[in-house]
């Protein structure tokens, strides 16, 4: 008997269409629907494991006699495949690796039901490309009916069908803007047996104590002062970014010029485009050459984008990531990283010990080779939030951590492990003990004197009677803007479906802008303030899938709603965690706010941070680390 599917990759709901439905990009289910974003988290551990191996094979797969970890190696141990987007993995850089997931869970479904024929319902050209061999290879008929695009030109349209190199070169124009950071006066840095290097993020400052001359970076909290206390230097070394907090380049340089002022107290800093020179701008568009001329050997590397024991062909996907990493922008800013860091780490006097901010991405890479070259200490990094199961560019395959091969990734000495939650994720990905610390979670050391709330249905906000109680509802936003905006659409539809009074105050994210005039159908508040100071105004949490903050209105005891983009990973720390709802739709969102009880569990912190405003951890692996620099 013929067994006839549908794969149905459109936002609105499935027609009236013969056999069976699987859903692309939703998670509906029925009688004859499957959701395979459904599937895919249903069986997200096999799946996981296997799309990293595949990044770890393509890696090691050879082309012309080499391995293509070879062909990228750059001299002195190192290669640039390790800033490659096929090897970072990160789902916040490539939008493909999703697709890649439910191709693979599409692929199991496809053996499990054997169907005849499959047609697939979509506008996407590359994906019914890949969905046209995957069939081929399992001998099932395919049918593409191709949907109307509803893409529109539009100047991005245009950058992104230019050729890649072109595109490369125009994203040079960025370093126009951050050319003045080389204004800043490099600091006298300091050396010998009591400095430390950091390297961080120039962004979620304390902006009224940085203007008064006093460096405060939320994500290392107290650390900074227990260091100037113990009588240690620090070194910092910062990437500028953008954001609502810090929104130009002559702010960011007065701040720098005060620091260094009272370095002594408040550290030496400098932007790593302090080392911007027309030097380095050469050797950038050099190390670029050469990588477009090995893009050109490794032009049979489609070949190779087979998972093992898989039917599945990954290249009309990751196409796209392939080529901007060797000819694009993104080898552009690779060849930048290698070279500003090592002006940096040249520059700098030898530091016994490192930390850097944690996230396991390329640029990392590009500072732990200088930081070797240059003959510095240990250096440790530091995950300063949490570890998320989808977060794919923090868990590397077992065998690229154990290699001793030559242009091995670049590795830290240590992690600096904020708590059980995210010791167990590690090690569960196969991240070796010994390599793992102990460490107290500086962002999260508030909660030691906030007590959870024990709410009865919703908890009051403070000052307010539960007699006469308006619904407060805290939006914790997205790092980008289009989940942001797909939460804003949410509550919004989800009002109009119920006709409680509720208030709206939305916090976005550090470097995402909002502004309230562009949502004049929806009436909230915008809130900056640090999350501990404003929680216990609120009395439900509605958090995106990606940040944080979500988890720490969990562990603050208000019930939290995720939003869950049905496009996307579910990237939620509190993926998994009992007493979280998860909604996808604004029918589901009216019903949270419609209801008048919440299940809410009140957590036990030190199952997710190791907490303790001593520090002792840290001041055990400062010791310890510090003296064998």
């Amino acid at each position: 008997m013929s067994v006839f599917v549908t794969v149905w990759d459109r936002k609105e709901a499935p027609e009236e269409i013969k056999g069976n439905v699987l859903c692309w990009q939703s998670y509906s289910q029925g009688s004859t629907v499957t959701s395979i974003p459904r599937y895919l988290e249903n069986n997200a551990d096999r799946l996981k494991a296997k799309y990293i191996a595949f990044s770890h094979d393509l890696g090691e797969s050879r082309i012309g006699g080499k391995r293509v970890v070879e062909h990228l190696g750059a001299g002195e141990c190192f290669s640039y495949w390790w800033m490659n987007k096929l090897s970072e993995n990160s789902p916040f850089k490539s939008s493909r690796i999703y697709d890649c997931l439910r191709l693979m869970a599409l692929e199991e479904i496809l053996l499990e039901r054997k169907p005849s024929t499959l047609a697939l319902d979509s506008s996407d050209r590359d994906l019914a490309q890949a969905i046209r061999m995957l069939c081929l290879n399992l001998r099932v008929n395919f049918v593409w009916h191709k949907a109307p695009s509803n893409q529109k030109w539009t100047l991005r349209r245009l950058y992104e069908i230019l050729p890649y190199p072109i595109q490369g070169l125009i994203s040079l124009r960025h370093l126009v803007i951050r050319w003045p950071l080389r204004k800043l006066q490099k600091p006298r840095w300091f050396g010998g047996d009591n400095a430390v290097f950091m390297c961080s993020y120039f962004f979620n400052l304390n902006s009224a104590s940085c203007a008064a001359g006093k460096f405060y970076a939320r994500q290392w909290e107290a650390l900074p002062r227990y260091l100037q206390d113990s009588g240690k230097h620090t070194n910092w070394i910062h990437h500028f970014l953008f954001s609502p907090g810090m929104p130009d380049v002559k702010t960011s340089l007065s701040w720098m010029e005060q620091f260094n002022r009272d370095a002594h107290k408040q550290g030496c800093h400098a932007f790593l485009e302090t080392y911007l020179s027309w030097k380095i701008i050469f050797r950038v568009l050099k190390s670029w050459l050469w990588l477009n001329i090995v893009s050109w050997r490794l032009r049979k590397i489609s070949d190779a984008f087979n998972p093992k024991g898989s039917a599945v062909w990954l290249w009309p996907l990751l196409r796209d990531d392939w080529q901007i990493s060797l000819k694009g922008t993104t080898s552009i800013s690779n060849c930048l990283w290698v070279e500003l860091f090592d002006a940096a780490l040249k520059d700098i006097p030898h530091q016994n010990m490192g930390l850097y901010l944690w996230e396991n991405q390329g640029w990392e890479c590009a500072l732990l080779r200088a930081w070797r070259k240059h003959g510095h200490g240990q250096i440790i990094g530091v995950p300063h939030s949490t570890v998320p199961f989808w977060y794919l560019n923090i868990f590397d395959d077992p065998r690229i951590i154990a290699s001793n091969h030559d242009c091995a990734k670049p590795l830290p000495d240590y992690l600096a492990i904020n708590g059980p939650m995210a010791w167990k994720a590690l090690v569960k990905g196969g991240y070796p003990v010994d390599r793992l610390l102990e460490v107290e979670a500086l962002r999260f050391q508030y909660l030691i004197s906030q007590q959870p709330q024990q709410p009865d249905g919703y908890p009051a906000p403070e000052g307010i009677s539960k007699n006469n109680l308006r619904k407060a509802v805290l939006i914790l936003g997205d790092f980008t803007i289009e989940q942001t905006l797909k939460m804003l659409r949410c509550i919004e539809a989800a009002l109009h479906l119920t006709g409680v009074e509720i208030s709206l105050t939305l916090k976005p994210h550090p470097v995402c802008r909002i502004a309230k005039e562009d949502y004049p159908a929806l009436s909230f508040e915008l809130t900056n303030k640090p999350l501990a100071e404003i929680m216990q105004d609120f009395n439900l949490a509605f958090s995106s899938n990606t940040t944080s903050a979500g988890l720490d209105a969990f562990l603050a005891g208000l019930p939290v709603v995720v939003f869950l983009d049905d496009g996307d990973f579910n990237h939620s720390p509190l993926r998994g965690v009992d007493g979280v709802q998860f909604v996808g739709t604004a029918e589901e969102m009216a019903a949270v706010l419609q209801s008048d009880k919440h299940s809410v569990i009140t957590p036990a912190i030190e199952n997710f941070f190791w907490l303790d405003g001593q520090l002792p951890r840290w001041r055990r692996l400062l010791s310890e680390v510090g003296n064998n620099g």
